[in-house]
C-alpha cells in the first residue's frame, strides 16, 4: 500500500509533466511551471517548484499562490465585523478562498 508520502514523492520526480497535464494553461519558466491557479486558468499567480529534493524544504512539486494585496484588502473588509484582523486572519481568509 501507497502512503501520501509516496504519493506526493512520486509526483515530485514528474513535476514538469504533472504540470504540462493537469496545468496545461501553464508555462515553464526556469525551475518553476507558472500558471494562473489551481484550476488551470491562464496567468502567473500559481509557482510548481520542478527540481529539488524529495522532501523538504524546496521539494519538487511544492507550489505557493500569490494573492494580490487587493484581493487580501476586499476579504479582510468582509472578515472585520466577525473578528480582530490580524495578518494572519488576512492570509487564512486567503488561503480559503484559493481552496
Amino acid at each position: 500500500m501507497k502512503t501520501a508520502t509516496d504519493l506526493a514523492q512520486r509526483l515530485g520526480r514528474r513535476a514538469e509533466a504533472v504540470c504540462r497535464y493537469y496545468l496545461s494553461a501553464g508555462h515553464r519558466e526556469g525551475g518553476y511551471w507558472l500558471v494562473g491557479d489551481a484550476r488551470n486558468t491562464p496567468g502567473r499567480s500559481m509557482f510548481v517548484r520542478l527540481t529539488g529534493p524529495e522532501s523538504g524544504k524546496g521539494a519538487a512539486g511544492k507550489w505557493t499562490e500569490y494573492v494580490a494585496p487587493r484581493v487580501m484588502l476586499r476579504k479582510r473588509d468582509w472578515v472585520l465585523p466577525y473578528r480582530r484582523s490580524t495578518a494572519s486572519t488576512q492570509h487564512n481568509v486567503c488561503a480559503r478562498e484559493v481552496s
